[in-house]
């Protein structure tokens, strides 16, 4: 069964449409990545998905049941969320941070209660930051904060996990660093994962499902070395791109590409 599915659905900002009458199945317990170039639609989808940006047309299936008829504190208890570049109040400690998790599982009067507790440092655990439980997040590294907020993903302890671009800004091994992490979620605790990626290499080393959009259409869909073709490439992006297979021959590398002419 399919963790998310998208039917027919039209997004757009006043008159301007960016999605149009897409249709979409994302796996169960799988990690699937968005790709495609800027503009073309990938996070706007996100925010469809996640109820920040409402469809004109269309419906958005969460385990078989419209989103439209859940109340958000059911579907934030099914799904976290993990916006593009978010940000944080100045001084906020890391620990607060990871604590905004449990945020869908208090009531109105109520405090932390001891599995709240326990979710938070498991959270901060998994994801390595529990020496900076004290520390402001605004004074941690760029790799350390995007884990920091990962942590309060995780500790909103949901099956599905839907991040925007989590590895943006970051250099080359603390995108490696967030990837293996996340890897390593979905392997260990089945966790669902669905993220818009830019990095084409990050995404076919580590997507089991790889989503190409261009213009708000999906152009493909499928394991990577199924779909990441240079016809594919020339569609989604306008490159001529040169691939082959890792030494494992497990996933396809773009080694070299130019403009299509």
């Amino acid at each position: 069964m399919e963790a998310i599915k998208v039917s027919q659905l039209d997004v757009a900002y006043d008159d301007k449409y960016i999605i149009k009458n897409m249709n979409l199945e994302i796996p169960k317990g799988k990690i699937t990545m968005i790709i495609g170039s800027n503009g073309c639609g990938k996070s706007t989808l996100l925010k469809s998905i996640a109820r920040i940006i409402m469809p004109k047309k269309g419906d958005i299936l969460l385990n078989g049941v419209a989103l439209k008829e859940q109340a958000p504190k059911e579907i934030a208890k099914k799904m976290a969320v993990l916006p593009q570049s978010p940000s944080v109040p100045s001084g906020l400690l890391v620990k607060e941070l990871v604590s905004y998790g449990r945020f869908p599982y208090q009531s109105a009067m109520g405090g932390l209660k001891q599995k709240d507790i326990e979710l938070i440092n498991w959270a901060m655990e998994v994801t390595g930051i529990s020496d900076f439980a004290n520390r402001p997040v605004d004074r941690l590294s760029g790799g350390q904060r995007q884990r920091a907020w990962i942590a309060m993903a995780l500790a909103q302890d949901t099956e599905i996990l839907v991040l925007d671009e989590p590895t943006t800004y970051l250099d080359m091994a603390h995108q490696l660093e967030i990837l293996l992490l996340l890897k390593k979620l979905n392997q260990e605790a089945n966790r669902t994962i669905v993220m818009v990626l830019h990095e084409l290499n990050n995404a076919t080393k580590f997507a089991d499902y790889l989503v190409g959009v261009k213009e708000g259409e999906v152009v493909f869909a499928g394991h990577p070395l199924e779909v990441v073709t240079t016809d594919h490439l020339r569609t989604l992006y306008g490159i001529e791109a040169t691939l082959q297979l890792d030494e494992s021959k497990q996933y396809p590398i773009c080694v070299d590409f130019n403009i299509a002419r």
